[in-house]
């Protein structure tokens, strides 16, 4: 919406000049108050009680409808930590889940849930308190809970959805790749071409495993494939465990890190079902036993929420986000960057 000035009882439009001024001013003043000081500045143009709250997305065509299909999204990237936006930080995927089923917890109108998801997957640890928190969740409500799986779910997304008591996906989903993966990085060689030392002390020959700055032992080697191996056992454990019906010839195909099409995968026993969200919540309605509900959807207010489908996006792993209120990489960052991290995560 364009703003006016009233003048002397004239209204004058701001010229194009005097607006790129105005922003301009305003960026240049908020970087140098995060520069003079150890304080960063953020600007949120939201409500900043960023509650998770439910939102009717459907409502029941009957009368005196009181029950509830509560959505629940899963999207992004798995991770037990924030990811900053263009104007300031993001939210908590597993924080985000944990206080959305203790909201649905406390209302007794919602008689299922359809966790709608759209994921690559995420870190291994994320992904395995999901995965108890929806089963802690169960056990508390006895409330029947269905995996609507939309264009991605796959590694510790799939992993997440087990789960569910059901699993529904589009044919053209993108799920499975069940598996475990570690990236690493190491300078070893450009440091010593460039000429550079980085000396490291130690307490013992395998305290500095997988840094960046040496070349890895057989022995640093086989510690990493060790947790590589632990971790794929306890993510194969999972699957085999809810899906019994998978014909056992077909575990090392299906687990050797592929992602398979829902049509796949349902062919193949790792879900239970094809169709959309809105088959999932008819499904939802039947297995709670009920004819007709309204549709909730929890999300924050700076979400939007005009039909089931809402707020659906999958941010992809690689993008690059521009955080322009704060630009400064701190020594926990750096970090981040160099240590390795474990996956379940479909690249």
């Amino acid at each position: 919406m364009r703003q006016s000035y009233n003048i002397s009882g004239v209204e004058h439009e701001p010229s194009h000049f005097a607006r790129r001024f105005l922003v301009g001013g305003m960026l240049l003043l908020i970087m140098a108050l995060a520069g003079c000081s150890d304080r960063t500045v953020q600007i949120s143009l939201v409500p900043t009680h960023g509650g998770i709250h439910p939102r009717m997305v459907h409502k029941s065509a009957h009368w005196f409808v009181s029950n509830r299909i509560a959505i629940v999204n899963i999207s992004g990237m798995l991770m037990d930590g924030t990811a900053g936006g263009l104007f300031g930080g993001g939210h908590n995927p597993v924080s985000d889940l944990k206080q959305t089923l203790a909201n649905i917890q406390r209302d007794p109108r919602v008689k299922a849930v359809v966790l709608r998801m759209n994921t690559p997957g995420g870190t291994v640890t994320s992904s395995a308190m999901m995965y108890h928190e929806i089963l802690a969740f169960k056990r508390k409500t006895h409330l029947p809970v269905i995996a609507s799986m939309m264009d991605v779910c796959a590694s510790g997304g799939y992993y997440v959805s087990c789960a569910a008591d059901y699993q529904m996906a589009y044919p053209t989903t993108i799920t499975g790749s069940i598996g475990v993966i570690v990236q690493l990085f190491n300078f070893h060689r450009a440091l010593r071409y460039l000429g550079v030392q980085a000396p490291v002390f130690v307490s013992g020959p395998n305290k500095d495993t997988a840094s960046p700055f040496h070349a890895m032992t057989p022995e640093n080697k086989k510690i990493i494939q060790g947790f590589v191996t632990q971790f794929y056992a306890r993510f194969l454990n999972i699957v085999k465990k809810s899906h019994p019906d998978v014909n056992p010839k077909y575990w090392p195909k299906l687990t050797d890190g592929r992602p398979v099409t829902g049509e796949d995968a349902f062919h193949d026993h790792l879900i239970n079902g094809l169709g959309g969200l809105e088959s999932a919540i008819k499904l939802a309605k039947k297995m709670a036993h009920i004819r007709h509900a309204n549709v909730v959807l929890y999300r924050r207010y700076s979400q939007s929420s005009g039909s089931i489908y809402a707020r659906s996006e999958m941010p992809s792993p690689h993008s690059q986000q521009v955080n322009l209120m704060n630009l400064n990489l701190g020594a926990a960052d750096v970090s981040s960057l160099l240590h390795p991290n474990f996956f379940y995560m479909w690249q």
